[in-house]
């Protein structure tokens, strides 16, 4: 772990550990929590992230 940082995410925010790996930049997957995520894997392609509706 490099450090921590403070983020706004979905309208709350959250302290989250930065992360460091050579030159490629990690996903924060502790900020999708109760996310859904879509991707599609081409140039171009759409990213969703999603609230998970819950009852």
């Amino acid at each position: 772990m490099i450090g921590r940082t403070s983020n706004l995410w979905n309208g709350v925010e959250k302290d989250v550990a930065v992360l460091g790996m050579g030159r490629r930049p990690l996903i924060g997957t502790a900020l999708l929590e109760d996310c859904h995520l879509s991707r599609d894997f081409c140039d171009g392609g759409t990213v969703l992230v999603d609230d998970i509706l819950r009852s």
